[in-house]
């Protein structure tokens, strides 16, 4: 009897303790399932606003910048670095140093030019190099022969002014550079002009 009873006993506490370990496990499984499906909303919830955040990103970039306006400095119509009034009155100078004749005065260079007109032999050489196309010293000699040219074909008694005269009327130091010089623009030497010259008025 007290076998039985020991034997009943211990089927009973197996029992007890099966349906004790069966609701423990199933309280943790469901207590897992909850856990899962919190985490599931948990990640859904951050993910939801992270793909219009990112679109947004996105868009930022990718979105063209305005353009930015570009400022082109204009050049100036000649490589002077002088002002309008200033240039413009050295040109009037030079007008006057051509009309009153100074280019026939013996000496003058560039630097001496410059000083008379007041301003740097700079600025000086430009203005002719622009407005008369020409390096001064090719200009000055220009302006002497034609001068003299001039004075042969419209003045019958200079006609027969000797060489060396001439070369002294028009600011050249000596006969030879006159006459080189000549020889290079008229592309003939003084005498020959002269002597041309005098054939037209014979046969005019």
């Amino acid at each position: 009897m007290e076998t039985w009873l020991i034997i009943l006993l211990l089927i009973s506490a197996i029992i007890i303790l099966g349906l004790i370990i069966y609701f423990v496990s199933k309280k943790t499984k469901q207590s897992t399932e909850i856990s899962v499906e919190e985490i599931s909303s948990v990640k859904e919830i951050k993910e939801i606003p992270s793909e219009p955040i990112k679109e947004e990103v996105t868009n930022k970039i990718i979105s063209p910048t305005p353009p930015t306006e570009v400022m082109i400095e204009e050049k100036p119509t000649n490589n002077l670095s002088i002002s309008s009034k200033t240039e413009n009155d050295l040109l009037r100078k030079l007008e006057l140093f051509e009309k009153n004749k100074g280019f026939t005065k013996k000496d003058i260079n560039l630097a001496s030019l410059s000083k008379q007109f007041e301003t740097n032999t700079k600025y000086l050489s430009e203005i002719i190099k622009t407005h008369r196309q020409k390096q001064f010293n090719s200009y000055l000699n220009e302006l002497r022969v034609n001068y003299i040219v001039n004075r042969l074909q419209n003045e019958p008694k200079y006609i027969n002014t000797k060489v060396s005269y001439l070369a002294s009327d028009c600011g050249f130091a000596s006969h030879s550079t006159f006459t080189t010089t000549f020889t290079q623009i008229m592309n003939e030497s003084p005498s020959a002009f002269i002597k041309r010259i005098k054939e037209e008025q014979k046969n005019s």
